[in-house]
């Protein structure tokens, strides 16, 4: 990690606690390496403790394998993070249709590429590669590849100056996996989509919903693209796409006509996806570790005078207001309450889809929790034991929870 505004400051390895902090005062070792190798075709070949990629002069993807269990996960012939282009001309409504028929003109993206793969940044935290290129006719895009030392995942920060017209870009990875059916994340759980067009009604997903991630897996292993903010996916056969940016001209002909920046990372695993724990990484992802600067205070307290409860530190190094026993379960949400004073809002939902029963532990002075609804509203049945900083809740699958807590009023 490291202060994203500053980039000379030192990275360092760091665990952080679930909803809490890690005081740094000094820097720890990395016991494996992330490394950086270029090859004499101009390709670079990186490695962590995860995986092995092979990145071509384009950034694109030409190789990739896990290293716990050696398997080419790129399709023979192909390459991932493939820039593709799309001519995006509905019948109708231009803002809001997108045609099947667009798929059949797909055509690479990258017209020229101005300043080839280079490597900015060499381990052994961290190996960043960059590159530069015209996309379209009137768009230029800078694209920066990151592997480091602690994630299963190769991500991929894109800026790009988007002034097209009447086109579609996206970025596809054909993978070497088998499978009939894609899982999309939505909110507060996933579902399943076919990968295939044996009837009408399977044609007419060629583009599907989806939020923090996709994954296409076989039995004992699988990719999974996880994103920060694009929701339009589709995988069709082994190929795996997001949509990126489109360039409608009705009703607002400057639609989306400006500087864009996103970031989405390709995550190769063993076993199942909730197993590798694509759900956590994606969440990782979206929500990164924010680093301050700080002093010692005097007491460690909640402030709960404004939006979110702020701690305060003192003495403590690290600390984690609120901890899940059982994985399947996400804290979605932490807040204060809008109807209650001295009260927050916790909601949880199960996220594997099953039925699971998991502790809920915290270390704030809690003296009650409460049942509630969406709008904060207690619920008839309120069976919740708060007792010795903990509560057990049981979920079925993609259940949903919320639980009003309420703090003693002394804190």
């Amino acid at each position: 990690m490291q202060d994203a505004g500053d980039e000379k400051t030192t990275l360092v390895p760091v665990v952080v606690n679930p909803f809490g902090y890690q005081v740094l005062r000094g820097i720890s070792a990395v016991k494996v390496p992330v490394t950086a190798d270029r090859r004499s075709d101009g390709s670079v070949c990186l490695k962590n403790q995860f995986l092995v990629a092979i990145v071509n002069h384009q950034g694109e993807v030409t190789s990739l394998q896990l290293l716990e269990k050696p398997r080419e996960l790129i399709s023979v012939g192909q390459v991932g993070n493939k820039l593709v282009m799309f001519d995006d001309i509905p019948l109708y409504w231009d803002a809001w249709d997108v045609m099947d028929y667009h798929l059949e003109t797909k055509r690479s993206a990258i017209n020229k590429v101005i300043h080839p793969l280079t490597i900015i940044r060499k381990g052994p935290l961290e190996v960043k590669l960059e590159m530069s290129a015209k996309v379209g006719d009137h768009s230029e895009l800078k694209q920066t590849l990151t592997l480091d030392a602690v994630h299963p995942y190769l991500k991929f920060d894109i800026d790009i100056s988007w002034f097209e017209s009447h086109k579609f870009l996206k970025v596809e990875f054909p993978v070497n996996i088998l499978a009939n059916q894609a899982t999309y994340e939505i909110q507060f759980g996933h579902l399943q989509r076919p990968t295939h067009f044996n009837t009408s009604w399977d044609w007419a997903k060629y583009e599907v919903c989806g939020h923090k991630w996709v994954t296409l897996s076989e039995y004992d292993c699988g990719v999974a693209l996880l994103n920060t903010n694009k929701y339009g996916h589709a995988v069709h056969g082994s190929t795996m796409r997001i949509s990126l940016l489109r360039s409608s001209k009705s009703p607002d002909s400057k639609a989306d006509m400006r500087c864009h920046q996103f970031t989405y990372a390709l995550m190769p695993y063993n076993g199942t996806f909730q197993s590798a724990g694509v759900i956590q990484q994606a969440y990782q992802l979206n929500s990164p570790i924010q680093v301050f600067h700080t002093s010692a205070t005097s007491g460690l307290k909640i402030d709960m005078s404004v939006p979110n409860p702020v701690v305060l530190l003192d003495k403590h190094e690290s600390m984690s207001w609120f901890q899940v026993e059982k994985e399947a379960v996400i804290i979605e949400t932490l807040k204060k309450s809008e109807n209650h004073e001295n009260c927050l809002v916790i909601r949880l939902y199960e996220s594997y889809g099953s039925h699971v029963t998991t502790s809920i532990l915290s270390l704030l002075q809690i003296v009650k929790a409460i049942l509630c609804d969406g709008l904060e509203n207690p619920l008839p049945k309120n069976d919740i034991h708060w007792s010795d900083g903990k509560m057990t809740l049981s979920f079925k699958p993609f259940q949903l929870i919320s639980v009003l807590l309420f703090l003693k009023s002394n804190i």
